[in-house]
């Protein structure tokens, strides 16, 4: 059997040609001119020096609205793959759970990851969460209102955005919050494209000139600065008839902007899942009144998580114990995750048939501990 282990220095190249096989269709990989590391926390199956299949465990810090502070540590899974003709070795189905081990010890409660197949990661917990609306629209066709957002540069953008971002961003499950998102990435121009920065009190959007104008990121914390960017958007459209934009599943442009050719494309915001249920109930605050319920729970692949628990909130705080009571709700660690998230809701999930409910009573108190919340994240990782 393969040697599992974590990539060091010298394993940089093989990695490399690895994500060039999975991602880059096949592209030649030139050898460093000096050392270079791998992504930290990259774990990898070998034989002899040969590397064969690949995770990278990201950590960061995300926005989650109801905990005690906000915010939460999270394992973004990435660069999964195998070469192909070790493909169905069960050697991704190792490297996930392995990645649970070390997430639940990091203390990254709840992880997320973009996949290749919802179905597939669905077997191991991780499932969609969330919903992001992708709108495109005639610009020229918005409502005109007064001129007041300006185009940023340099240190003033960079600054700008990243205060406006963090009070628009921590309203949302699954943000990254200020000092965890890498911020050249959405400033910076492209080979051929420039970046353009425009901002007002309270919003900014970063826009790119293409065929279908590129709203690469939009946010308003106020009506009044999202009126202002929608006619910069307006001016804009002189040079380009359409516009697209993706925003999170509560957004208001659409219910203020009602046209034929406007156009909107729902999809999940990631995958993800809860990774260690105690260590996120600890981390809860709740308005629900002082009661219990008692959860079955199935997760075979964390085995730490499965068995029944007793959830109990008390003076606005959250905790749980195993218990050997009868359940009031049973239900898979990926239907829990989703509920844990908040999108899709507990309600959705029972009406999807994703939740067993044995006493309605029981099942109110759970819906009432985990209460619908908007997910969204603007990064890819």
């Amino acid at each position: 059997m393969p040697d599992l282990r974590l990539l060091s220095t010298g394993d940089y190249l093989a990695h490399r040609q690895l994500m060039s096989h999975a991602f880059g269709r096949g592209s030649v990989v030139e050898p460093p001119t000096e050392p270079k590391n791998p992504p930290r926390e990259t774990l990898g199956f070998f034989d002899g020096e040969s590397l064969l299949s690949a995770l990278t465990i990201c950590p960061f810090t995300v926005y989650w609205p109801g905990s005690r502070e906000g915010r939460l540590p999270m394992g973004g899974i990435a660069g999964v793959a195998t070469y192909a003709e070790h493909r169905g070795g069960g050697y991704v189905a190792r490297l996930l759970t392995e990645s649970l081990a070390r997430m639940r010890d990091a203390g990254q409660v709840v992880s997320a990851l973009y996949p290749f197949s919802w179905a597939f990661y669905r077997k191991y917990g991780w499932d969609a969460v969330g919903e992001k609306r992708k709108l495109v629209f005639p610009l020229r066709e918005l409502p005109a209102g007064t001129r007041e957002a300006q185009r940023l540069e340099g240190a003033a953008a960079r600054e700008h955005v990243a205060a406006t971002y963090g009070t628009g961003a921590s309203a949302y499950r699954g943000a990254f919050t200020t000092d965890s998102r890498n911020w050249d990435g959405p400033l910076d121009h492209s080979e051929k494209k420039t970046t353009f920065v425009y901002g007002v009190e309270g919003g900014y959007l970063l826009w790119r000139y293409e065929e279908t104008g590129d709203v690469r990121e939009f946010i308003a914390t106020t009506v009044e600065a999202e009126t202002a960017l929608l006619t910069l958007l307006r001016d804009l459209g002189m040079q380009v008839r359409k516009g697209r934009v993706m925003l999170p599943a509560d957004e208001t442009i659409s219910v203020r902007f009602a046209h034929g050719e406007l156009d909107i494309f729902v999809q999940p915001v990631f995958s993800a899942r809860v990774v260690d249920l105690a260590g996120l109930v600890a981390e809860l605050v709740t308005d629900a009144p002082d009661a219990s319920v008692v959860l079955a729970l199935e997760d075979t692949v964390a085995p730490w998580n499965h068995g029944t628990w007793k959830l109990t909130a008390e003076a606005g705080m959250v905790s749980c114990q195993r218990t050997t009571e009868a359940p009031h709700v049973s239900m898979a660690i990926a239907a829990f995750s989703q509920a844990a998230w908040g999108m899709p809701s507990l309600a959705s999930l029972r009406r999807a048939g994703k939740v067993t409910v044995h006493d309605g009573a029981g099942f109110a108190q759970l819906a009432a501990l985990f209460p619908p919340q908007t997910v969204m994240c603007w990064n890819g990782f």
